[in-house]
């Protein structure tokens, strides 16, 4: 089974580069025009914008892979914000998968998974990744797989 989040994430992403254009679009049409008061108008606009970059960045968007085979777990990921670009992947062997968490932070707007692998030299836990740009119906399907492979049930 996988699960990928491939549109949304091309949704998001084009929504950042949109979003830089039309600010650099409206500034340097305020500037040819010569509007006035301009330093108000600049001001409001650049409090907005910078405030949903602010807000994506809390959210911690990334694009999510996740694939499970007879043998294993993989969960690949990389974030969407402009400013990170490091490309991160976990893979647990389906017998070593002890347990994973799911915690809602962020006021609920940001799940994150952790997943714990039982090894020789005791229990490994593993980054969190935020799976906050899954739908709804991607991370219900994403929990149960997890649900039945853990050996802690």
């Amino acid at each position: 089974m996988t699960i990928n989040n491939q549109n949304r994430a091309a949704w998001i992403k084009l929504f950042y580069y949109v979003l830089i254009f039309l600010y650099l679009a409206v500034s340097i049409i305020l500037i040819y025009l010569k509007v006035e008061p301009i330093y108000p108008i600049f001001g409001a606009i650049s409090v907005f914008v910078f405030s949903i970059i602010a807000i994506s960045l809390l959210l911690n968007l990334n694009y999510i892979i996740y694939q499970e085979s007879e043998e294993k777990i993989i969960l690949r990921y990389y974030p969407l914000h402009p400013f990170h670009h490091k490309f991160k992947s976990i893979e647990i062997p389906k017998k070593s998968l002890s347990h994973f968490d799911l915690n809602q932070k962020l006021f609920g707007l940001r799940p994150e998974l952790t997943l714990y692998q039982q090894t020789d030299r005791g229990l490994a836990k593993y980054p969190s990744v935020s799976i906050s740009s899954l739908s709804k119906s991607s991370r219900a399907k994403m929990i149960n797989s997890l649900q039945k492979s853990t050996t802690n049930k």
